[in-house]
């Protein structure tokens, strides 16, 4: 993006992208208080996908670092997956993508697992623990 004008034209041709690639819909937007997500065109099309929209504060450095400390992160972590593997750097952007694909995955897993942990909480008079556990693992290795 070489303009500010041109962020409402990309960010609908990626929510079209996510939509019909992932069969799903973006459900929050986090950004700080640049002119180009205030604008009044954006937040109509936020409002029209019912998509949460979210602002950083301006003077607290516990949220605007959020950004930049992900994308340390997934930089971090690539650096690692390439020098651990022993891959040239010609393969840093497959290495990005890599990385943020298990960090997806991860935190499905967990979610998963809280709500199963969840659901067993909720019926633990009627299924046994040694059953319980039997679906758990059954449910790791459908994944």
């Amino acid at each position: 993006m070489k303009y500010r004008s041109e962020f409402f034209k990309i960010h609908t041709g990626f929510r079209a992208h996510v939509k019909t690639q992932y069969s799903i819909l973006i459900k929050c937007f986090r950004c700080d208080l640049g002119e180009e997500y205030t604008s009044n065109k954006f937040c109509e099309l936020l409002a029209l996908y019912e998509t949460i929209y979210r602002t950083s504060c301006t003077d607290t450095f516990e949220q605007n670092g959020v950004t930049k400390r992900k994308y340390r992160h997934i930089g971090e972590t690539a650096r690692s997956l390439l020098l651990f593997t022993s891959v040239p750097s010609e393969f840093w952007g497959e290495a990005i993508l890599t990385i943020i694909s298990l960090i997806n995955i991860i935190h499905l897993l967990i979610f998963r697992v809280f709500l199963l942990l969840k659901i067993y909480m909720d019926m633990s008079l009627i299924i046994p623990p040694s059953e319980f556990f039997i679906v758990l693992v059954s449910f790791f290795i459908l994944m």
